[in-house]
């Protein structure tokens, strides 16, 4: 069974490349879901519509509502070749759109980069979307697809580690709806250019990801990834890890299948031990409650933040308007007037030009604003959003583990109190038994229950010896015999339902017979037990040391990245104000300068 098989679907319209009636898709589709933030962590409020503007230089900045929506590729599954050494590229035009005002800048220590995106085509002359990945010195192409297995892949082989985010999948319906193009595109392509650059530069940052071998086969081109997810390690993955070792999923013992697997937490008792010390609780409960307090603030200024740049988007485009209407004005007067007033009307409309210059660079300078709130700060808030989603996913799979240790240690007290019962109530019954042999000598009458209650145990055990007897004689007889005589009920059927009443039952209503097999069978269970709580004592060590590494660096990455959010956010201000303060000073000075 393919655990990937919801990442075969590619990025785009599924028909493009053939004769079908949607190959070119049916129309555009409105602004979305964020990339980053998958749908149901919270509503979304409407996006205001964006005011129409008449002029020609404005179009096309205030027209595109989707820049901010990213948009699937379109590959089927069918077009890479399984066994092939290398990813069947035939052709690859890079055709992408410069110019991007708002494109980030690679950060100084950026290790992985994708400097291009573009269409290429396979064998089957279908098209698709590769991003070109630069790591030492090397290039690779891979699809969105591929980024979604990797995850996938990533976080079924570490479940302790924080597997950090990629852009969220789009419905199958935006696929037909609005296929992504290249050429039509290219803003879209660029977020999902820093998106992607992102998600592989955290996860080299991240020793445990860095150092796996699927990893580095992804960033190495002479693997077909398609050959990677049906090979070791990925196909050898457990269904579930909580049956598996936590740090080493793909070599599981045999007592790890012995192991509960639990889906739900109802049966945690949070203040039951499990293993760990009170300080590392204390530790694992302060880490919880931040991160969750940390979601809890940052939902709403994600969304003010959206609704900042859509405002901002709206003023550039008044600014643009205003800027055309006195550019049109300042024209007007040279039109209109004669020469004699010409020498007057000539710094008046130098005067009205300027300010309309004014408003240009306000307008330019505000659109370059409004990419770089896209980039410093509503895409990296909605990353850190996805990465508080992803840390509530390790704390769950350490809860679980403790509810393991919980059930396998309350078990095995169990058992232990049971034996002890057993055992307890079989002395006391010897000792009475003793008692009563005693005042036997001494009273007839007692005497007499005695050897009643010894003969009632003689006729047991005979009734039992016939029993046996008859079974053995069944056994010898040929085929044709035994076929005349009735079958006997089978032992172990009466055993196992002799033992399950036995288990339901107070000790001293047994007999000593079924006391014994009982007591038997539970030393059997508590050895394995024991087996299985020293394994568990184990794996929870394991998960809560590599779980409290993974969220405390999680927190520290978080606090650096709202540094650097900060800081990029002040420099893109006080750029965007520096150059409408000139434009408005050299403007000033003109009509300032403008006699009565």
């Amino acid at each position: 069974m393919n655990i990937f098989a919801d990442s075969e679907e590619e990025d785009n319209n599924p028909f493009s490349g053939t004769n079908h009636l949607y190959a070119s898709g049916i129309a555009a589709v409105a602004d979305g879901e964020d990339d980053f933030i998958p749908k149901g962590i919270f509503v979304e409020e409407e996006e205001e519509d964006v005011s129409e503007v008449d002029s020609g230089r404005d179009k096309s900045a205030v027209s595109h509502k989707q820049d901010d929506e990213v948009h699937d590729e379109s590959f089927g599954a069918s077009s890479l070749t399984a066994n092939a050494p290398f990813e069947p590229y035939v052709s690859l035009s890079m055709s992408m759109a410069n110019g991007n005002a708002g494109a980030a800048l690679p950060e100084d220590n950026a290790v992985i980069s994708i400097p291009e995106a573009g269409d290429y085509k396979d064998p089957w002359g279908k098209h698709a979307i590769g991003y070109v990945i630069k790591y030492q010195g090397k290039e690779i192409i891979r699809r969105y697809s591929e980024f979604d297995t990797l995850r996938q892949a990533l976080i079924r082989l570490l479940p302790t580690i924080v597997v950090p985010p990629i852009p969220s999948k789009h419905p199958l319906i935006k696929y037909f709806l609005s296929p992504l193009s290249v050429e039509n595109d290219s803003r879209i392509i660029e977020k999902r250019k820093r998106m992607l650059g992102s998600f592989l530069n955290n996860c080299h940052a991240i020793c445990e990801i860095r150092d796996h071998i699927v990893f580095a086969k992804f960033l190495n081109p002479e693997y077909s990834w398609k050959n990677v997810l049906n090979s070791p390690p990925i196909v050898i993955l457990p269904m579930n890890n909580l049956l598996a070792p936590p740090l080493n999923p793909t070599k599981p013992s045999p007592l790890h299948l012995l192991l509960p697997a639990q889906t739900a937490l109802s049966r945690l008792d949070p203040k039951a031990h499990n293993g760990s010390s009170i300080e590392l609780e204390t530790k694992f409960a302060h880490l919880e409650g931040y991160l969750a307090k940390y979601k809890q603030a940052l939902q709403p200024l994600h969304r003010i933040l959206r609704q900042h740049r859509l405002h901002f988007r709206n003023l550039s485009a008044l600014f643009s308007e205003l800027g055309a209407y006195y550019n049109a004005f300042s024209l007007e007067g040279n039109v209109i007037t004669s020469k004699l007033s010409a020498a007057q009307i000539k710094p008046l409309s130098n005067g009205i030009e300027k300010i309309g210059h004014g408003f240009d660079v306000n307008y330019v300078s505000s659109e370059i604003l409004v990419e770089k709130l896209l980039t410093v700060l509503e895409e990296p808030a909605s990353e850190i959003l996805q990465f508080l989603e992803e840390s509530q996913r390790v704390l769950l799979f350490r809860k679980l583990k403790k509810l393991q240790y919980q059930i396998i240690e309350n078990t095995l007290a169990k058992r232990e109190a049971r034996i002890k019962s057993l055992k307890e109530t079989q002395h006391q019954l010897q000792r009475l038994e003793e008692a009563l042999l005693q005042n036997a000598r001494e009273s007839p009458t007692i005497a007499k229950a005695v050897k009643h209650r010894e003969s009632g145990n003689l006729s047991e055990n005979a009734d039992q010896i016939e029993s046996q007897n008859a079974e053995s004689e069944q056994q010898n007889l040929g085929p044709t015999q035994s076929s005349h005589t009735q079958p006997p009920k089978p032992r172990k059927r009466d055993k196992a339902r002799r033992s399950a009443r036995s288990s339901d039952m107070e000790p001293h209503l047994l007999t000593e017979e079924e006391r014994q097999e009982e007591i038997q069978r539970l030393y059997k269970e508590v050895e394995k037990l024991n087996d299985c709580f020293a394994l568990i004592k184990k794996d929870m060590d394991e998960v809560n040391q590599s779980s409290l590494r993974s969220l405390s660096a999680l927190v520290e990455y978080i606090d650096r990245k709202w540094t650097v959010m900060l800081k990029d956010f002040a420099k893109a201000m006080v750029c965007w104000l520096r150059e409408c303060l000139n434009a408005w000073q050299n403007a000033r000075q003109i009509v300032s300068g403008i006699e009565p």
